[in-house]
């Protein structure tokens, strides 16, 4: 009896599907007109002739976090001052990141990753950073906050 009925039911529902025509809703008869594809719309991004302002730190994942107002100011591709202090940096893209990295800074050689838009609004939030100096085990990690001027 029940496979009776799951038949009967199968063939009524087979038989009572319509196939609809679909037909376009366009009532202003306007082509629709799609832009080529360009590739992608940013360009790699810079911090030569900027200065940047560290406002705040913490050293590892969780603790306090500190004000400070040390002052990262980028004159070529390679030279930078920390505060008055004359040292080298790499600022290269690394996929879809960018890597800082700053040597000779106070907490050591540090080297992070900075999105794309970090650098277009001017704001870095918490950017964790790694000591990378030679002899360091590269435990120390450090999170930086960071203005641009």
């Amino acid at each position: 009896m029940k496979q009776i009925v799951f038949l009967l039911s199968l063939v009524v529902l087979l038989f009572s599907c319509q196939k609809e025509e679909l037909t376009p809703n366009n009532n202003n008869n306007q082509p629709i007109v799609v832009p080529p594809y360009t590739g992608p719309t940013t360009t790699p991004q810079t911090v030569v002739g900027q200065t940047w302002v560290i406002t705040n730190y913490r050293v590892g994942q969780y603790g306090e976090i500190f004000p400070l107002n040390d002052t990262l100011t980028f004159d070529t591709n390679t030279n930078y001052h920390y505060n008055s202090y004359v040292s080298t940096y790499s600022f290269y893209s690394t996929g879809s990141v960018y890597n800082l990295t700053m040597n000779y800074t106070p907490f050591g050689n540090l080297s992070g990753n900075i999105n794309d838009n970090n650098i277009i609004s001017g704001s870095i939030i918490g950017a964790k950073f790694v000591d990378i100096s030679v002899g360091s085990s590269n435990n120390t990690v450090y999170y930086l906050w960071m203005e641009k001027l």
